[in-house]
């Protein structure tokens, strides 16, 4: 188990299975930095979140887990709505990960085209990539536990 001695992220997980959502909440409450874990299976319901809370800086997520591959509104679809509606009023500014199963390049640099998406993932999502990630963007260590 990972220590911090103050949890202080928000985390929005956006994936269509559940499995995957249970899991990754584990592994993020497993890592003890978050203090709040928002996940939803409908990009819809989760754009809709966001819109919801744009005037909450204290419930606005800090990180967000974002799957490509979805039914109805996938991830780019997400994206393009998330960068219309909801990036030009952000009260601050999220860090954004791309979550997929896909290797395929033509995804891996569509992802890295866009200014809004900060890492590409390869899925699952596992403690070295939060790890990376709470370091990187917000400057906290994580400490193992043996």
């Amino acid at each position: 188990m990972e220590k911090i001695i103050n949890k202080t992220l928000k985390v929005l997980i956006i994936d269509d299975d559940d499995v995957s959502n249970f899991i990754y909440r584990k592994v993020i409450e497993n890592c003890n930095f978050a203090k709040k874990i928002d996940d939803f299976q409908r990009a819809q319901q989760a754009l809709q979140y966001l819109i919801d809370n744009l005037g909450n800086f204290e419930d606005f997520p800090d990180l967000i887990f974002l799957d490509i591959n979805m039914p109805i509104m996938n991830g780019w679809e997400f994206l393009e709505e998330y960068i219309s509606r909801v990036w030009p009023q952000l009260p601050k500014r999220s860090v954004l990960c791309m979550l997929s199963s896909s290797v395929y390049k033509e995804d891996i640099g569509r992802a890295e085209s866009y200014e809004q998406i900060d890492e590409y993932i390869s899925k699952p999502l596992t403690k070295d990539h939060i790890r990376m990630i709470v370091k990187k963007y917000f400057n906290i260590e994580l400490i193992r536990d043996n």
